[in-house]
Order: structure tokens, then sequence, then C-alpha cells
């Protein structure tokens, strides 16, 4: 190759792989380096307690020392084999929005057997109609896009796919009719995507095994975001739970949220 020729297609190629940093780069609203307030929750988030029967097994709960704000304006959620971490985005919950878009970046330090690695989902809590959720549920190296209503959820679309150590964004778009999710590893770059549409849903719920009452959320009906890391009590569902060594824990490094109109 000519000398100069190939410093043009050097030049080319370094201004590519630059504009397409770039347009993969988002900028993201980083934590407050200091614990929030227990039990104030008119902050941006606030920690999750208790034990929740339906999802857990015996002994097992989430903490509000188990979500650990960092220097780097980072948020790092913990879990061992009693108790996880959950963040309830309080500022969020309190606007009631009905519509937005909701990215969160985060990282899980490895794929456990019976964990659950949910980085974002919507839920309509304390609405006139409660009880909708679109999920991200992440477990045993298998991705699932969820719809929870009526009498139970359904598994939307399921990925195979070894995100452990991986910086992922997360992102739910929610319009009126559509809802957008979709699934990026900015390590290497594997994406995913799933559109959802109240036409998509009614043809959902007429096939067979879907659960009693599926359907498209109402768009009047307020959604609000959360992040979770849980011991889940289902082993054909998430896997069957692997004791930790000694003083190790499974961790959830949520690097910072975009959340728009």
């Amino acid at each position: 190759m000519h000398f100069k020729t190939r410093n043009r297609w050097l030049a080319s190629l370094f201004l590519f792989a630059f504009l397409a940093g770039c347009a993969g780069s988002i900028e993201l609203t980083r934590f407050p380096p200091s614990p929030v307030e227990y039990r104030n929750y008119d902050q941006v988030y606030h920690p999750i307690e208790g034990h929740q029967p339906s999802k857990f097994p015996d002994g097992f709960e989430f903490r509000f020392a188990a979500v650990e704000p960092q220097q780097d304006g980072s948020l790092v959620q913990r879990l061992t084999e009693s108790w996880g971490s959950a963040v309830k985005w309080e500022g969020e919950r309190q606007l009631d929005k009905t519509q937005g878009k909701y990215v969160v970046e985060a990282t899980i330090s490895e794929v456990w057997p019976g964990v659950v690695y949910a980085p974002l989902w919507l839920y309509s809590e304390s609405s006139a109609e409660g009880g909708h959720e679109f999920d991200f549920e992440y477990m045993n190296g298998r991705l699932e896009f969820n719809l929870h209503n009526g009498q139970g959820g359904y598994r939307m679309r399921s990925v195979d796919k070894d995100l452990g150590g991986h910086r992922v964004r997360w992102t739910i778009e929610r319009r009126p009719g559509r809802v957008i999710m979709s699934v990026r590893s900015l390590t290497d770059g594997w994406s995913d995507r799933l559109v959802i549409r109240r036409k998509t849903v009614a043809q959902w719920a007429k096939q067979e095994g879907a659960p009693p009452g599926l359907r498209f959320p109402p768009d009047s009906i307020p959604m609000f975001p959360l992040t979770e890391l849980w011991r889940c009590r289902s082993p054909g569902w998430c896997g069957t739970w692997r004791p930790l060594p000694p003083g190790e824990t499974i961790d959830m490094t949520i690097h910072g949220y975009r959340f728009s109109p």
C-alpha cells in the first residue's frame, strides 16, 4: 500500500473508531458518595428492606446496608447467602410519569447460580391498577425480558449470554402503546432488543400457557424504575444456589443512570 494512501486509510479508521466510541457513550448521572438518609424517601433512591416470601428462600432478605455508595460516584449492591440489595428510585416514583426513557449502566462481578440480577425494571406500585412490570431479569447466564400483570408473569424473550464482568447498558423506553427494551454490552458490543406493542401482547395472551389477564399496561398508569440483586427460591428457573466462599459477596455495580422524559 502506498505510504500516503496508507496514512489516509489509518486516519479514516481512527476517525471511524472515535466517532463510534462517541456514539456509544452517554452522559450518566452519578450518585452522591455519602450514604442516603435512612427512611428519608425524598431522595433520588432508597434501599429496599425485608423478606419477600413470593421471591426469596427462607432466611433471605433485602438489607439497607447492602447498598454502598462509592467515592467515584457509582453504587455497589451486594449479596450473600442471607441478604441481598435493592434500590427503589424514589425521585422517579414521585414524578408519576406515564412515559420516559430509563437507562442504567451496570457490571455484575460474576454469574452465580441461584442469583437474579435485575439492573432495571419498571413497576406500577400504588397506581389505580397496580402490579404491572416490564423486567430485565438475568440468571444463570440467561437474560429474560418479562412482563408481569394479571395472574402471573410472561417471558417475552429469552437469550443466553455470559455477561459476567461486562459493563452493560440497560434501557427501557416507555411510550404510548409501545415499550422498547434494549441491552448492550459495552465490553464486547453484544446487544439485544425487544419492541412490545398492544397487539403483540394481545397475541401472546392467546397462546397456550399465557397467564390469565395478560395485557399491555394502560398508558395512563404511572411506572417507575427499580434495581435489584436477590436469591430466588425456584432453582428450576434461576439455578441451584452454591455457597459462597467465606467472606465473599456477589456484587453489582451501578455506574450511573440517565432518566429522561
